[in-house]
């Protein structure tokens, strides 16, 4: 394993290529595995981040953290910004080992990645520096969903969070794949709450597979289609938390939320690894369906 410090901060694995801005909240901007392909949505080339910006109006790419909520909400008389208070505000350290200090929310939060065999492991720790707290963390890889893309997860039945009745449905493959949701559209929904979940898979239509598990701390699994609503480029987010739903005030009310209790630290964490496709045949197809960026428009 090598780490590079600078502008840019990498880390390279047995498996994967990876890079983290720790300006922009230690966002991971590439994954990119050992056949070249990148699983990463990425940003426009030349766009530049306006400080302050919405999360929906920055460069909607990588995978970001979110905590202590997704949604914007007020908890205890404090505003949550919109996905969470991590994203918009510089990290410390290097790609493998990153830290924030928030305290005025209270907390400081660490993430570690190391390689395990087969690919990666993200581990997660999050300290209350006073007073016990809630805390809701979500993942929020925004991950490339060329046609064909589809979810892996075993789960029967979703909840459709998008429907302000949140209808428990049966999963199906229309309700799994990115060529179901319009052009323009979105879909969102998470496997049922009462069912715990801590695995799911990102499937191409090549037969490439990328692999997520992570600890059973977080037995929530959000996921976000997006095809051209807010992201340039269609994508599906497996977004593990350890809260359900994505407003940490929403999470307290249904009482599906952890604490952190001062002295006793939160620490999780999330593989992830990749099953190469079967049926490359040369260099050219093997990246044919990579995330590479996309030409300026006129």
């Amino acid at each position: 394993m090598t780490t590079e410090q600078g502008v840019v901060n990498s880390l390279s694995t047995d498996h994967f290529d990876l890079t983290v801005d720790l300006e922009r909240g230690a966002k991971i901007t590439s994954l990119v595995d050992r056949t070249g392909r990148e699983w990463l949505a990425q940003a426009e080339p030349g766009r530049a981040r306006a400080p302050g910006a919405p999360f929906t109006d920055a460069e909607m790419a990588g995978w970001d953290e979110c905590a202590p909520t997704v949604d914007a909400c007020v908890v205890n008389d404090e505003a949550m910004p919109d996905h969470g208070d991590l994203w918009d505000h510089p990290f410390a350290g290097t790609a493998a080992h990153a830290s924030i200090v928030r305290e005025g929310l209270g907390f400081a939060f660490e993430r570690s990645i190391r390689e395990v065999p087969g690919g990666i492991r993200m581990s997660y720790r999050a300290t209350a520096l006073r007073d016990r707290i809630p805390f809701l963390w979500a993942a929020h890889p925004q991950f490339c969903a060329p046609p064909g893309t589809r979810v892996k997860i075993d789960a029967v039945r979703v909840v459709d969070v998008i429907d302000p009745d949140e209808p428990l449905i049966a999963i199906d493959d229309a309700l799994a794949t990115i060529d179901t949701v319009d052009a323009g559209g979105y879909r969102k929904w998470y496997a049922d709450p009462q069912e715990p979940v801590t695995s799911a898979s990102l499937v191409r239509a090549d037969g490439s597979q990328l692999d997520l598990a992570w600890s059973d701390n977080c037995p929530y699994v959000g996921v976000w289609f997006d095809n051209g609503a807010f992201s340039r480029e269609p994508i599906i987010a497996i977004e593990p938390s350890n809260g359900y739903r994505d407003a940490l005030a929403l999470a307290m009310e249904r009482d599906r939320v952890l604490f952190i209790e001062p002295g006793a630290p939160l620490e999780w964490w999330v593989d992830v690894r990749v099953l190469p496709a079967l049926n490359f045949t040369d260099e050219g197809s093997r990246n044919a369906d990579s995330c590479a960026p996309m030409p300026e428009q006129a």
